[in-house]
């Protein structure tokens, strides 16, 4: 569309070019990026025309098969700038369109423009005019250092790691996207995101990317290269030419998330998901003393390989969504109500087998020979493994985030590797006892202590199965899982009771109406808070807007599938000193439910390099880039949190 508003002046006529794009159809910015090809119009057979400016508005970043590609969705203006050599000639516009639009193929298409028109001669178009200024507002704007002053931003290339350091003196961005294009043969993807502060640069946004180019080693030294920086409505571009330059990241090494990954897949094991899991393999090895070294060797081996392969399958379920442009992170099986069933119905068989209500026996001719060759089934030692890995995944173990949000961001080598390591420090007390067997010697001989420890074991894994089921009240109706859970509690009674008497389904009776009970008061534990918190739902130009005020912003993206979140809640953020800090006026909580799947919530972990919940934030007129606290929280770092965002004085810490 031609506004009809010449300048003439310059000699120059506004116009759009407008593309519609219906539902998941996208067309691409003036870099696409790793896939598809931006939009480009030929005007060789036009007459009385010198030349078209393209201006290109902000786009956003896609993510399809693992490429990352950039552009737009949806009804899209382009504004031209048309220049004319004589403004009361008549003029002939003769452009061929080249637009390439994907969903998951892509096509390749070319239009036609024919207009003729005398530019002085049109009538003001309102309409056009007005979509002109739309789509210009969009353009991110060019920031150009004054004469004399330091420059804006800085471009350094280490050639040995084909890496680009991208610095800029201007660090007002909340969750900035940074998007580099002007070398085409060249992608770049973003490994680091910080604020540096130093003595003589001052406080800087400092970003690290990755090069690589189809055509070998990248070729970009001396080179001048766009940096377009997009937070919300904010959209500015960089201009400078690449400088070499060593870089000294501060971010931590592999080998140091290596570390992490052994030591928060160790300390697993002592996470209440767990806990079940290692009972099972205690009962089994007390119950069988006359096993020999070797067979308990066996069993341990066979767990440990089961503990690795499950973190293979989840490594590459993982890289499956991640392929795909599908949302991941630490857990998400849990938003599945088909896996949660599945975890249901498998805890609730352990639990009825440990029971002893039934037992899964191999034919006797089978039997007969691993009795004969000395031999042992060790497929459900390798099952418990797997399994156990598998409950592990709704805890998250101090070291855990850091590792897993670093394999997710990484290669697919790196996440390997690092799932590989979480495995190995998660089986690492079972390794122990495979390689020093003699340790089930000093396990207590069995006796009839042993269907005491039976019973706790299995009513552990019958809590587990009810937990779980209770999980899918998001996706069913809660009367037909209270139904459900009402009657696999009865039968577990019944069976208690044939098996152990009446002593035994009293027992499991004040087990299970304790659980229920501690269950639905969960809120009230931390007494004497009367009730839970007034939560906002999570919204980030809502916490733009509340510290743009002045407020403090305390942020719980949370699920009720997460445990470590619910010793977060109970142990920390319903208890005083917090509790009290949190109702205070100037202070708004916001939570993040991400129970099911949730796009929003999921660009929103992301947004801060995390994976998984919990995650825990609190912003505020000192710090409205936010604060992140550790996965497991403790009162003293929420309080720090909250006085260092907001400056509250030291009595607001202490009053209650």
């Amino acid at each position: 569309m031609l506004t009809g508003a010449v300048d003439p002046v310059s000699n120059t006529l506004p116009a759009v070019l407008e593309v519609q794009l219906e539902g998941d159809w996208k067309t691409y910015w003036r870099s696409s990026g790793e896939g598809g090809i931006a939009p480009a119009i030929k005007w060789d057979e036009s007459r009385n025309l010198q030349h078209v400016d393209w201006a290109w508005s902000a786009p956003a970043e896609f993510s399809l098969l693992g490429l990352q590609t950039f552009g737009y969705k949806g009804n899209t203006t382009f504004p031209l700038l048309l220049t004319v050599d004589d403004i009361s000639a008549p003029t002939q516009l003769r452009g061929k369109v080249t637009l390439s639009t994907c969903t998951t193929i892509c096509v390749l298409t070319d239009y036609q423009i024919n207009l003729d028109f005398t530019p002085n001669a049109l009538q003001a178009n309102t309409d056009a005019m007005l979509a002109y200024n739309k789509a210009i507002s969009r353009v991110p704007q060019k920031v150009v250092a004054a004469e004399g002053a330091p420059p804006v931003m800085t471009l350094g290339w280490d050639a040995a790691k084909s890496q680009l350091e991208v610095r800029l003196n201007d660090t007002n961005w909340q969750q900035p996207s940074i998007i580099i294009d002007g070398e085409p043969d060249t992608t770049f993807k973003r490994v680091s995101l910080t604020k540096s502060e130093t003595a003589l640069e001052g406080q800087q946004l400092v970003a690290i990317f990755n090069g690589t180019s189809w055509l070998g080693e990248p070729e970009v030294l001396g080179k001048p290269l766009n940096v377009t920086v997009i937070d919300g409505e904010r959209a500015l571009e960089y201009s400078a030419k690449v400088e070499p330059k060593v870089i000294t990241q501060e971010n931590t090494s592999i080998f140091s998330i290596i570390l992490l990954a052994l030591i928060g897949g160790l300390i697993l094991n002592v996470m209440p998901c767990v806990l079940p899991v290692l009972g099972m393999k205690l009962s089994s090895v007390v119950a069988a003393p006359h096993l020999q070294r070797n067979q308990i060797r066996q069993q341990f081996i066979a767990s440990a390989l089961g503990i690795l392969v499950s973190f293979w399958l989840l490594a590459g379920f993982i890289l499956i969504l991640k392929l795909t442009g599908q949302a991941i992170g630490w857990g998400v099986q849990f938003q599945n109500p088909w896996f949660i069933g599945f975890m249901a119905l498998v805890t609730t068989v352990f639990a009825f087998n440990m029971l002893g209500v039934f037992e899964i026996n191999l034919p006797s001719n089978v039997q007969t020979k691993l009795a004969t060759t000395g031999g042992n089934n060790n497929r459900g030692h390798f099952l418990q493994g797997m399994f156990a890995t598998l409950l592990a995944t709704p805890c998250s173990a101090p070291f855990l985030g850091t590792a897993v949000a670093f394999a997710l961001g990484a290669d697919v080598l790196s996440l390997l590797v690092i799932f590989t390591a979480l495995a190995v420090g998660m089986s690492l007390p079972w390794l122990m006892v495979a390689a020093f067997p003699q340790v089930a010697g000093y396990f207590p001989k069995p006796g009839r202590w042993m269907n005491i420890v039976k019973v706790f074991f299995s009513a552990m894994l019958l809590l587990t199965s009810l937990w779980l089921i209770s999980l899918l009240a998001s996706f069913v109706n809660v009367i037909y899982l209270w139904s459900l859970g009402a009657a696999i509690a009865l039968i577990f009674m019944f069976f208690m009771a044939k098996k152990y008497g009446a002593i035994a389904i009293v027992s499991s009776v004040g087990i299970l109406l304790s659980a229920v009970i501690a269950f639905s008061t969960s809120n009230q534990w931390a007494k004497p808070l009367p009730t839970d918190l007034t939560w906002t739902p999570l919204d980030q130009a809502l916490i733009d807007q509340q510290v743009a005020q002045g407020k403090t912003v305390f942020v719980d993206v949370t699920a009720d599938w997460c445990i470590t979140c619910k010793a977060n809640k109970v142990g920390v953020i319903l208890q005083e000193p917090v509790y009290s800090l949190l109702q205070q006026a100037h202070v708004l909580s916001m939570k993040g439910d991400w129970t099911t799947a949730s796009q929003p919530i999921t660009d929103y972990l992301q947004s801060h390099n995390r994976f998984g919940v919990p995650f825990n934030i609190v912003y505020g007129p000192n710090a409205p880039q936010g604060i992140a606290l550790p996965e497991i929280l403790s009162s003293q770092r929420v309080i720090d949190a909250l006085k260092q965002a907001s400056s509250m004085p030291k009595e607001a810490t202490t009053e209650h």
